[in-house]
């Protein structure tokens, strides 16, 4: 068929208009965003072919896909952006400028299929989706203004295959008519503000496809939360038959069905913290086994999802070395659920014989009336809390308690070091919830206490000025070897909110003027040793005394496992006074804060490694800022004593941020002063500079591992101790 001229004429004058108007509309969102201040959108704002413009393209003659993704956009779409109306794709990405929210007219987009909201300033999604019967791919993350209710016409997109509202601001609850949509491919309504009585038409769903639904809604940002009081929660587990290391197969639902609780574990060899849970794992399912608790394990591997034949061998080598083969174990595979959205370790959920929650370290969501979940953020409430979880609903694991009758060895003092050079500063260690048993010598109580030593000076400046030491333990009988509400203890330590811990201060120094040649409690270091899994540490800091009180965890009295609490506890706050440098509340610091901080720096020098002022000219450590020896260490980084803003720290890591092993140059001049002025030392910076080298010369800005080390090499969620408490 042979096109008239007319007829050409015609389709080049529809193809023109078209053209014209499309430029017409793009050019007014170029000139209403910023458009001749974006970067990298190569053609925009200027006389080249449409399809030479990035994130642009077409379909024939129409705009099918308009896409922006750091370009530098600042303010809202024009309303014009409604006459695209052939548009297919929309895709917002890495716009932090973007503000406002879609215009009315977006609803004209009726042919849209796919819509990209990716970190923008926007404030609200209007509910505009009614007419978009295309409409299946959806994905709205991380756009933290973006607040209001969801759009519930999203919930009649029949053609919807993939959904995901994820990390953004959106308040009030789910609409009805979303049920369907969280069984779609990746539909996620995660760490939103979402709150209120979850539908009954997501309720509906049995056994699996509840527990996928819910997995998709019940974690939301901090202070929210849905009312779950009267939900049985079912577990996610990997579904279909798998085959355990002895070569039998088994399914989840058959192993849950035939016991009272089955315990859903994923651990790891490497893990210090899998370590320390295990052994006490294993001998509480040796005792009530016969009660009916199971266990089923998977193991997990630091590198990847698959193990070789010969990692597989050596995994179940240890395991079989272990005694942990007598439950059910199988290796990692990449199952999606509960288990598996945190990739860490170790994480456990235990289940009725229904197949319903009835603990879990996973989810983080409020649940004030069945206390299902740990009381601690990820991984580490399968450490601290899945043993006393299965206590409440099968008894002690090591029933019936023991009470001390042989307190002769109360009060004696053993002598672990003496200094060699200098006037000798004073460590006394002590321990709580130890009983008679463990006081004999070369013990249990001993043997601790000399590993505390060893963690103490293993880390610098102490590891360097460790002959200044005079290295002290006494032995403190406690009438139980439990902490915690209807046990006596030696030092009455009980825990407090978070990772808090109470004790008594008076007796802890009574205890240390044990020691001969200790006559007053002036300049004394006493770190206590509180025997417990949880994660738990305060240190007490007292102005007269100047003086120091750091009650740490045992971690189940494994010294890898205590380690860098120790440190941070004793050696960061009790002797060297320093200041925390993560941080707790996303505010400004106080001014009051800020006063008290100023007075004891002033008086006393404490809070040496925090300061409140970001002017490199007269921060506190401007020395090592004009050293460049120290331009890869030590630098301003906002954030710290607890506080978001309005307070800077050195490094962006170290011992009082994340635990990480090592303090920073200016935590190490604070220690360093302290060490020589107890010691009865000059004090001389060059002197601290030479010294120094040997951190200099060293890798110091490491994460410990793997303490904090996740499967894939991802930090594991730092857990932080209680601030310090100051004592007049």
């Amino acid at each position: 068929m042979i096109q008239s001229a007319k007829g050409t004429f015609e389709t080049q004058t529809i193809t023109f208009r078209q053209r014209s108007k499309i430029r017409r509309i793009l050019m007014e969102i170029y000139q209403k965003m910023d458009g001749p201040h974006w970067k990298g959108a190569n053609g925009w704002g200027t006389d080249a072919p449409l399809r030479e413009w990035k994130g642009l393209s077409f379909v024939n003659e129409e705009l099918s896909l308009l896409s922006f993704s750091e370009f530098g956009l600042k303010g809202a779409f024009p309303e014009s952006i409604g006459e695209l109306v052939n548009l297919t794709r929309f895709s917002v990405s890495q716009e932090p400028g973007v503000s406002g929210t879609l215009p009315e007219s977006f609803r004209n987009l009726v042919h849209l299929r796919e819509l990209n909201l990716v970190n923008t300033s926007m404030t609200s999604l209007p509910d505009l989706f009614d007419g978009m019967k295309e409409l299946d791919y959806v994905l709205v993350f991380y756009n933290k203004q973006m607040g209001g209710p969801l759009p519930e016409s999203l919930g009649s997109s029949e053609k919807l295959r993939s959904f995901s509202i994820l990390d953004n601001g959106f308040t009030g609850t789910i609409p009805a008519s979303w049920a369907r949509l969280l069984d779609l491919e990746g539909a996620s309504l995660r760490m939103n503000c979402l709150s209120g009585e979850i539908p009954a038409t997501i309720l509906q769903a049995k056994g699996e496809q509840l527990a996928w639904r819910l997995t998709r809604i019940l974690q939301q940002e901090e202070g929210y939360g849905f009312d779950i009081s009267d939900i049985d929660i079912p577990g996610c587990w990997p579904y279909g038959t798998i085959t355990g290391f002895d070569g039998k197969t088994f399914t989840f639902a058959d192993v849950v069905s035939q016991n009272e609780y089955t315990v859903y574990l994923n651990w790891a060899t490497w893990c210090p913290y899998s370590a320390v849970l295990m052994p006490s794992l294993k001998e509480y399912y040796e005792n009530y086994r016969q009660d009916g608790l199971e266990i089923i394990a998977t193991v997990w591997h630091p590198e990847n999802h698959e193990f070789s034949d010969s990692e597989k061998a050596l995994e179940e080598k240890t395991i079989y070395e272990k005694g942990y083969d007598q439950w059910y174990n199988f290796f990692y595979e990449p199952y999606d659920g509960y288990m598996f959205i945190c990739h860490s370790v170790p994480t456990a959920e235990v289940y009725d014989k229904n197949g319903n929650i009835l603990f879990s370290s996973v989810i983080n969501t409020p649940d004030p009336v069945r206390h299902r979940f740990g009381t601690r953020e990820g991984d580490l409430s399968a450490f601290d809390d899945l043993i006393p979880f299965l206590e409440t609903v099968l008894g002690p694991a090591d029933a019936p308690v023991y009470e001390s009758t042989d307190f002769s060895m109360d009060g004696q003092v053993l002598t672990l070091q003496k200094a060699s050079v200098g006037k000798g500063i004073n460590i006394v260690f002590l321990g709580d919830g130890y009983s008679d048993k463990d006081m004999v010598s070369g013990g249990r109580y001993e043997t601790l206490m000399k590993q505390a030593m060893e963690e103490f000076f293993a880390i610098e400046p102490y590891k360097t000025f460790r002959n200044r030491f005079n290295v002290y333990a006494v032995k403190a009988v406690s009438k139980h070897d439990r902490i915690g509400e209807g046990y006596t203890t030696a030092f009455g330590v009980s825990f407090g909110n978070g990772s808090a811990v109470n004790g008594n201060l008076d007796k802890c120094y009574e205890y240390a003027l044990k020691v001969p040649g200790i006559s007053d409690t002036k300049n004394l270091l006493i770190p206590v040793m509180v025997n417990t899994r949880r994660n738990a540490g305060t240190a007490y800091m007292s102005e007269s005394l100047q003086s120091g009180v750091a009650f740490f965890s045992s971690f189940g009295n494994h010294a890898e496992a205590f380690s860098a609490i120790l440190q941070h506890e004793a050696g960061g706050h009790g002797f060297a006074f320093l200041a925390d440098e993560y941080t707790s509340y996303e505010s400004a610091v106080p001014a009051a804060i800020v006063d008290e901080y100023n007075r004891l720096y002033n008086a006393y020098g404490w809070y040496a490694n925090v300061d409140f002022t970001n002017d490199p000219s007269k921060i506190r450590w401007n020395s090592f800022l004009s050293d460049t020896r120290y331009k890869d260490e030590v630098g301003i980084y906002e954030g710290g004593a607890l506080y978001a803003t309005g307070v800077w720290r050195p490094s962006a890591n170290s011992m009082m941020n994340e635990d990480a092993p090592f303090f920073n140059a200016p935590s190490r001049w604070a220690i360093y002063k302290r060490i020589m002025e107890l010691s009865g030392e000059s004090v001389s910076f060059d002197a601290f500079l030479t010294y120094d080298a040997v951190n200099r010369s060293a890798s110091v800005n490491t994460v410990r591992p793997p303490m904090k080390a996740a499967a894939n090499g991802a930090r594991r969620p730092f857990v932080p101790t209680a601030p310090p408490v100051i004592v007049r």
